[in-house]
C-alpha cells in the first residue's frame, strides 16, 4: 500500500494562488484520486492496513464515527467564509451522501457531514473541491481550520484596528500542505482577533494573533501580538504571549508561527515527552512543562536559521475575493412580519459602512438541511453579495445587507424556518454532535441542547440580564461545545446507581465567552442529564433572587462563588430504582437504557 506520507523537510509544494472568487484553498485532483485508490486498497485488507490508512484518512479531513462503516467529513472554512456556490455544493452532500441529511456548523467555524460511507467519500471530496472547498488537514495532527471574527471588515464598534481577514487567509494558505506541520505531536488550532478586545478568543487556542498597530517615523505599521499554549478540555489554560509585535505585511507573523510549530514538533527538546502520551500532547502541556521563557528562546533559535529570513509572497497569499452588497436595487416593499422587531433587536448590527447591516441567521444547534442550504444560497445572492460567514456560536452571518431590505430578508428566512431571533442569547444553545455520532461522546449534547432551548422558551423569562446568559453543551470532557466558555456549561458524564448507569451533566458556571475568552467556568456539581433543564432553572432563579442591582450573571457567580450552587442542586441528584425512575436512566432523544459506549478518539492514535 503506497500511502501519501507527510514530508519532513521537502520544500512547500507549489500550489497556484490564482483562485476563483471566494476560494481560499486549492484542492488538488491527484489528492482525491489518491484517496479513492487508498480507500479501495484499505477495503481489501482493512485489518492489515488500519494503522497506515487512519492517519492518511484523517489528514484528508475524514473522521471515523462511533457507528461502524460511517465517516464524518469536515470542511475547512478559514475565517468562516462561504459563498452561495459552496452552500449549494454542501446541499448536494447533505442530501445525497449524509445519512443525517444535514450539515453541521461547528464551534471551529467548519461544516461537518455525518454518516457518509467510506466508499463514497472521494465523490464528496470532488463535489466540495469543484466549489473551491477542501477537507485537507481538517483533522489529524496538523494546523486545523483558522477561526476569526465574522464582523471583521465591517464592525462599527471601534474594536477593529485593521482588516485581519487577508492576513488570516495568508496564514491558512501557507500552512496547508506545509511540510513543517503534517505530523505534529497533536492538532494545532488558531484564531485571529481584530484588536485589543480579542473578539475571536485567542487565549484558549494553541496559537492566537491579536491585531496591533505601532508607529515609527510617522508611519503606521500593522502587526500582531502572538500568543501560544491556550486550550480547554481537561486542563483549561490561558495562552502566553510569545511575541509582542510581529509585523503583518512582510509576513513576520507567519515566520514566528512556523518557528513555534517547529519547536512544538521537536517537543521543546524533550525526547518524546509529548508523543509518548497523546492525551497530553497539546502545546499547552509543553508550555506547562518548560515555561514561556524557554519556549521563547527556542523560537528565537529557530528564527535565527536561514529559513527564518526567506521572504514570503504576501500579495499572493493574501488574495481574497471582494465582498460587498449585491449589485442593483435593494429588495424591499415587504411589511415587517411577526417577530420582526425582536429579530432586529437580537440578530442585526449596524456596519460601519452607512446603510448596511450584518445579520446573524440563528441556526438551531448549527444544523442545516439540504433545503435550507439551497435557500440560504439564494438569500446570500439576493441580499449579501453572495457571501456569508459561519461563527463560533454555530450561526451564519450575512454581511452587506441593505438596512431597508430587512423585512424582506426576515420573511425569506422565516420561510426556511431560520427566522428565529435570540442570536447569542440564552435560547441560542451551542452543542457539539455528542453521542449522535462522535466516538468520544458520553452523552447526547445535541439532545440536551434541544431540551434546554425548548425549556427556555417555555419559561418565557424576559429579564434582559437572564437573556444574556449563554449555555453550551459538550458530550464529553474534550469540550468541542466549548462549555468552559459558557456562563452555564454542561459536560457529558455518567455515574452508576442501583446497578445501572445514568447519563449526567457536569455543570460549569462562570465562563466569560469568546471575547477575551480567558475566563473559564468552574465545575459546580453533577446532575442526571434529564434533570439538567430543571437544574438550570434553579440556578437562574437563585441568581434573580440574590443579585445586586444590574449585576450580570458571571459577576454574580464570581461574587458568591461557584460552589455556592452545589447544595442548591441537591434535589436533582437522587435517583430512584429503574422501575420507579426509568427516564433518568435514558439519555435525551433515546428510548433505551443508557450505557457508556466510548471509543478512542482517532486523533489520539
Amino acid at each position: 500500500m503506497v500511502i501519501e506520507e507527510a514530508p519532513s523537510s521537502a520544500a512547500h509544494p507549489k500550489v497556484p494562488h490564482e483562485l476563483r472568487p471566494g476560494h481560499v484553498f486549492v484542492t488538488l485532483d491527484e489528492e482525491i484520486a489518491n484517496f479513492k485508490t487508498e480507500a479501495g486498497l484499505f477495503r481489501k485488507d482493512e485489518e492489515g492496513l488500519e494503522g497506515e490508512f487512519t492517519p492518511f484518512r484523517l489528514r484528508m479531513g475524514v473522521y471515523g464515527q462511533r457507528q461502524m462503516d460511517n465517516q464524518m467529513i469536515r470542511v475547512k472554512l478559514p475565517y468562516g467564509g462561504v459563498n452561495a456556490e459552496q452552500m449549494e455544493a454542501m446541499a448536494v452532500v447533505a442530501e445525497d451522501y449524509s445519512g443525517y441529511r444535514r450539515g453541521h456548523i461547528t464551534t471551529r467555524e467548519n461544516f461537518q457531514f455525518h454518516f457518509v460511507n467510506l466508499d463514497r467519500t472521494a465523490e464528496v471530496l470532488k463535489i466540495l473541491a469543484d466549489a473551491g472547498l477542501t477537507t485537507r488537514e481538517a483533522c489529524g495532527h496538523t494546523v486545523r481550520n483558522v477561526t476569526g471574527c465574522p464582523y471583521a471588515g465591517v464592525s462599527g464598534d471601534g474594536h477593529e484596528l485593521f482588516y485581519v481577514t487577508p492576513y488570516l487567509a495568508a496564514y491558512a494558505r501557507n500552512m496547508l500542505r506545509n511540510p513543517i506541520c503534517q505530523n505534529l505531536p497533536r492538532k494545532w488550532k488558531t484564531a485571529f482577533s481584530c484588536g485589543p478586545t480579542d473578539c475571536a478568543g485567542t487565549p484558549f487556542h494553541d496559537m492566537g494573533f491579536i491585531a496591533k498597530i505601532k508607529r515609527e517615523n510617522g508611519r503606521e505599521i500593522r502587526g500582531f501580538e502572538v500568543v501560544v499554549g491556550g486550550g480547554l478540555s481537561t486542563m483549561p489554560r490561558k495562552a502566553d504571549v510569545v511575541w509582542d509585535f510581529a509585523e503583518a505585511d512582510n509576513g513576520e507573523y507567519i515566520r514566528v508561527a512556523e518557528a513555534c510549530l517547529k519547536v512544538f514538533d521537536k517537543e521543546g527538546g524533550l525526547d518524546n515527552f509529548l508523543r509518548k502520551n497523546m492525551n497530553k500532547a497539546r502545546v499547552k502541556f509543553l508550555l506547562h512543562k518548560i515555561g514561556i521563557n524557554e519556549f521563547k528562546k527556542l523560537v528565537q533559535e529557530e528564527l535565527d536559521q536561514p529559513w527564518g529570513w526567506e521572504p514570503l509572497d504576501m500579495p499572493a497569499l493574501m488574495q481574497l475575493a471582494p465582498e460587498g452588497p449585491t449589485p442593483g436595487a435593494a429588495p424591499n416593499g415587504i411589511r415587517p412580519g411577526e417577530g420582526f422587531d425582536r429579530w432586529v433587536q437580537t440578530n442585526v448590527v449596524k456596519q460601519r459602512q452607512p446603510g448596511f447591516v450584518a445579520v446573524t441567521v440563528t441556526v438551531p444547534l448549527g444544523n442545516i438541511s439540504p433545503e435550507q442550504f439551497r435557500g440560504l444560497a439564494a438569500i446570500m445572492r439576493t441580499f449579501a453579495g453572495g457571501n456569508g460567514r459561519t461563527q463560533q456560536n454555530q450561526n451564519l452571518v450575512l454581511r452587506w445587507v441593505h438596512e431597508e431590505s430587512l423585512p424582506a430578508l426576515h420573511a425569506e428566512l422565516k420561510a426556511l424556518d431560520l427566522g428565529e431571533s435570540e442570536a447569542g442569547l440564552i435560547a441560542d444553545t451551542v452543542a457539539c454532535p455528542g453521542t449522535d455520532s462522535c466516538k468520544m461522546g458520553i452523552t447526547s449534547s445535541q439532545g440536551v441542547g434541544r431540551a434546554i432551548t425548548e425549556a427556555v422558551k417555555e419559561w418565557g423569562i424576559d429579564d434582559p440580564l437572564v437573556q444574556q446568559i449563554h449555555i453550551k453543551s459538550s458530550g464529553c470532557p474534550n469540550g468541542c461545545g466549548q462549555h468552559h466558555l459558557a456562563a452555564i456549561g454542561l459536560q457529558g458524564s455518567s455515574f452508576k446507581a442501583n446497578g445501572a448507569e445514568i447519563p449526567c451533566a457536569d455543570i460549569f458556571l462562570g465562563g466569560g465567552g469568546y471575547v477575551g475568552g480567558a475566563k473559564y467556568g468552574v465545575r459546580v456539581t453533577r446532575v442526571p442529564a434529564k434533570r439538567a433543564p430543571e437544574a438550570i432553572r434553579k440556578i437562574i432563579q437563585y441568581y434573580q433572587d440574590n443579585r445586586s442591582e444590574g449585576e450580570e450573571f458571571v459577576a454574580f457567580v464570581d461574587r458568591v462563588g461557584p460552589k455556592t450552587f452545589d447544595p442548591l442542586l441537591d434535589e436533582f441528584k437522587d435517583v430512584g430504582p429503574v422501575h420507579q425512575d426509568i427516564q433518568a436512566y435514558m439519555d435525551w432523544g433515546k428510548d433505551e437504557l443508557f450505557q457508556v459506549i466510548r471509543g478512542e478518539g482517532e486523533c489520539a492514535v
